[in-house]
């Protein structure tokens, strides 16, 4: 799951570079068997190996760079969304990916409003200079105009400041799914209108069908388990960077996503 830097899909073509990037990346891992559900958050400067393009669109082979990047390599659409597909793939050791879906800033607030707003507890103090009142512990209610500045705002003068916005990210959506299965509890038809209402702001190949599923599974087993890929915030040639822990991120893969043969 992608949330995009742009508000409207942009109309490029794959080697031009400029369809926006990946801000917010998040793997959703359901465990259909069991029945759990993992969502795995992977900062937007994790370092991995990424495919390019020339001008013409030309694959240049892979190289390594900020895995949010791979998707500005794209056409801004199902192009931009199978490179990211690949690139966390390929980070998660080649686990296979069963599908996509990215939301551009304009479809934040539609996909808030359509469950009333969101209530949520600040995790961090990164917003204080542009909302005061949010500091660290505190609990709001969020609506469209409000959901965008949590989700999006960072001060990038500050380094790492994209971990702190990964935070109120994970926030918003262990937030969001507890109150969207609320109302999906309610009213089974939400889920149709909420998926046709992102339209115009969603590139996905994932079906009604299976979002209802998801969501089926989070009702069943309350919130999905909440981690992050395993590493550290570095800074590398004046930028911020995410370097993983080979070994830990190993030992997350097998544990998430394999079972042990008897």
């Amino acid at each position: 799951f992608l949330g995009i830097d742009t508000r409207e899909k942009a109309e490029t073509k794959t080697g031009q570079a400029d369809a926006g990037q990946a801000d917010a990346v998040f793997l959703v891992a359901w465990d259909r068997v069991e029945g759990n559900v993992s969502l795995i958050s992977i900062p937007r400067d994790t370092l991995t190996d990424i495919e390019v393009f020339d001008q013409e669109g030309k694959s240049l082979g892979k190289s390594k760079d900020h895995i949010s990047l791979a998707y500005a390599y794209g056409d801004g659409g199902t192009e931009s969304c199978r490179l990211m597909e690949e690139a966390v793939s390929n980070l998660l050791y080649g686990v296979p990916l069963q599908g996509y879906c990215s939301i551009s800033l304009d479809g934040i607030s539609p996909l808030t409003e359509a469950i009333g707003g969101v209530d949520v507890v600040v995790p961090n103090d990164s917003l204080a200079e542009v909302e005061p009142m949010w500091s660290q512990g505190t609990e709001i209610h969020l609506d469209g105009a409000e959901a965008e500045t949590f989700v999006r705002y960072r001060n990038i003068r500050i380094e790492q400041s994209a971990m702190d916005r990964l935070q109120r990210q994970q926030e918003f959506l262990r937030a969001y799914g507890e109150k969207a299965v609320q109302v999906y509890e309610k009213d089974t038809s939400f889920l149709a209108d909420l998926y046709s209402s992102l339209e115009n702001y969603m590139t996905t190949n994932i079906g009604k069908d299976m979002f209802a599923k998801v969501l089926s599974a989070l009702q069943r087993e309350g919130n999905a388990d909440s981690m992050t890929i395993p590493g550290e915030g570095v800074q590398e040639a004046g930028f911020d960077a995410y370097r993983t822990d080979d070994s830990a991120l190993y030992e997350m893969v097998l544990d998430v996503f394999y079972e042990v043969k008897e």
